[in-house]
């Protein structure tokens, strides 16, 4: 759940009637997540399609999986190089989840900052306009990286949290050098986050309940369950 107030104030932006979120708590690729921009100097608060198009694809669905973009591949891939150059976003979030176990078994984890708090995920996004009905849609992708400590038990990846500094050379629009930018891909220090296990509720998409991001008795038998974010 994102608050408006500590939304504004986290990511110096202005959030207007029009772009006061909804609270999520189970967010699944294609749906609409919030965004943080700065194309023209100035941030803006958007809601954008998980998921990105590229501005040259000739359909929508051209691009399967493009909902992650792996680190070590966003300075090459003809897919992210471009909107690394140009077109970069923070992604808002309180957490993220992961699964552990064997398939038929997973057991889902939250994972936050310690104490809770906003996370700026590093995103890439693009726009993307249907030729035949003149239709515009702005979508993006999570950057990931390796697992820092707490991750590599639950899973080898973990999208890339950026903290303030970083941030702001994120979104500044005169940076384009890519080795510069890919130097801020890294995992986030472990001591600074916390996982604990949430209801199996969680594992399907249809489900957007703030009980899911509640912390679960160790003794309580897990249900099925899934929310938030799922980065793999």
């Amino acid at each position: 759940m994102i608050d408006v107030t500590e939304l504004g104030l986290r990511f110096r932006v202005h959030v207007t009637g029009e772009t006061t979120p909804v609270p999520r708590f189970n967010i699944a690729p294609t749906q609409s997540i919030r965004t943080i921009t700065n194309e023209y100097g100035t941030r803006r608060a958007e809601d954008m399609r998980w998921g990105l198009i590229p501005a040259w694809a000739k359909s929508a669905n051209q691009i399967r999986s493009s909902f992650n973009a792996r680190d070590d591949k966003v300075a090459n891939s003809g897919l992210w190089k471009r909107p690394l150059a140009r077109t970069r976003c923070l992604i808002p979030a309180s957490g993220f989840y992961e699964w552990t176990g064997q398939k038929g078994d997973r057991k889902p984890q939250l994972i936050r900052l310690k104490g809770g708090g906003l996370m700026g995920f590093a995103g890439l996004f693009d726009t993307w306009q249907n030729k035949e009905t003149g239709e515009t849609v702005r979508s993006c992708a999570i950057i990931t990286t390796g697992a820092n400590s707490l991750m590599e038990p639950i899973h080898d990846r973990m999208p890339v949290i950026l903290d303030a500094e970083a941030e702001t050379l994120w979104l500044d629009p005169a940076t384009d050098d890519p080795s510069r930018l890919t130097a801020l891909l890294r995992p986030y220090p472990a001591e600074e986050m916390e996982a604990y296990s949430v209801s199996t509720i969680v594992n399907s998409a249809r489900g957007d309940s703030p009980e899911m991001i509640a912390e679960m008795d160790a003794e309580e038998p897990l249900q099925m369950r899934q929310s938030g974010f799922s980065i793999d």
